[in-house]
């Protein structure tokens, strides 16, 4: 099989209201489609959803990069993926939202070769799973009735955007955990918002309130803050921008108790399995999280979940809260239980395209 095109296409998604974080707010975004298309008449379709603050590339250079990348691909295996990534390496270091689309094309036209979808073609047996969903932040009061609209949706795991002070982000979870009750798992992600000594504090006054993680807490260079909140806290914590690479997570296990996993930031499905690997190695949970992105990347990682145990966490729901461009497929969903299509590869149709 050989690759004979690579074409590109640009996807704007507006959010149903501004989505808060501890470092910006976001009103939409804007994603690079790709299709593969080979001479056996297969073709996969990949994703590029760079945020800067995080990837450190753009739509701009992504759409640069993957012109030159076409040109390189031309002629290749789609299926011999080390390769495809090493030609990628050698061209370019970082990039990882590019790759990442590149990557998951190619995984998409391996599994339709093979005639299954994509979480079996990686070894899965059960296509369930259940995401959470993220609030933004906001007022207590507000995101605690945000909470209860999302678990009247169906929704049993909530992500909680803080990384502001600590005395109003503690009263945002109160808040939100009165609102929900016990029965309903909750997650925090702080964007790198606070420092050591207070993710210490809050950390130690969050446990009444049973937490089931702290993400990110300290800024993404700062990995003995991260040692320490870990040592002091007995809720789990969870590097997100800290961990890009499968040398990233090498260094995290001695900082961490999980790695949350991002396609755009890891360049691919190819990366996130040795991710994944290293920390299964060394006794730690991944979760698998996402960008700006549609159905496409966020499928893909719900089908690279699915077939990996020890992604034990799931965090792929932007599309529940994001209108845009038609595509269509990949996965059904019922509040915050999702079912992966049957179809062979992504199982993702796209109009137009």
């Amino acid at each position: 099989m050989k690759i004979t095109d690579i074409q590109f296409r640009k996807m704007t998604f507006t959010f149903n209201e501004p989505f808060k974080i501890a470092f910006a707010v976001i009103e939409g975004y804007d994603t690079l489609v790709l299709k593969i298309e080979t001479d056996e008449g297969i073709a996969g379709y990949g994703e590029a959803a760079p945020l800067a603050y995080v990837t450190g590339d753009s739509l701009d250079t992504a759409l640069t990069i993957g012109k030159e990348y076409r040109e390189m691909l031309l002629g290749k295996d789609p299926l011999a993926i080390s390769q495809i990534h090493a030609i990628m390496d050698r061209a370019y270091t970082g990039n990882t939202s590019i790759k990442a689309a590149i990557d998951i094309a190619c995984y998409d036209i391996a599994a339709k070769k093979m005639g299954v979808p994509l979480w079996k073609y990686l070894g899965g047996s059960d296509p369930t799973l259940v995401t959470d969903v993220t609030l933004s932040i906001d007022t207590p009061q507000k995101m605690a009735a945000k909470a209860r609209e999302w678990v009247n949706a169906g929704f049993t795991e909530i992500k909680v955007k803080l990384g502001e002070d600590i005395k109003t982000d503690l009263a945002r979870m109160k808040a939100i955990r009165a609102e929900v009750g016990p029965e309903i798992t909750l997650r925090i992600d702080a964007n790198q918002g606070w420092n050591a000594k207070d993710s210490i504090r809050i950390a130690a006054a969050l446990e009444e309130l049973d937490i089931d993680l702290i993400e990110q807490p300290v800024p993404d260079w700062n990995l003995e803050g991260l040692r320490q909140i870990r040592d002091a806290s007995r809720i789990p914590i969870a590097a997100d921008e800290s961990c890009h690479s499968p040398m990233d997570a090498l260094k995290l296990t001695a900082c961490v108790d999980g790695m949350n996993i991002k396609l755009m930031k890891c360049g691919g499905i190819y990366n996130a399995l040795k991710i994944n690997a290293v920390a299964e190695a060394a006794g730690l949970f991944c979760m698998i999280g996402c960008m700006g992105e549609s159905k496409i990347a966020n499928a893909a990682g719900m089908h690279l979940a699915a077939a990996t145990p020890n992604i034990q966490k799931i965090d792929l729901d932007v599309t529940f809260f994001a209108q845009g461009a038609q595509v269509s497929g990949g996965f059904e969903s019922v509040g915050g239980k999702c079912r992966l299509s049957d179809k062979p590869g992504l199982g993702i149709e796209i109009d137009d395209f």
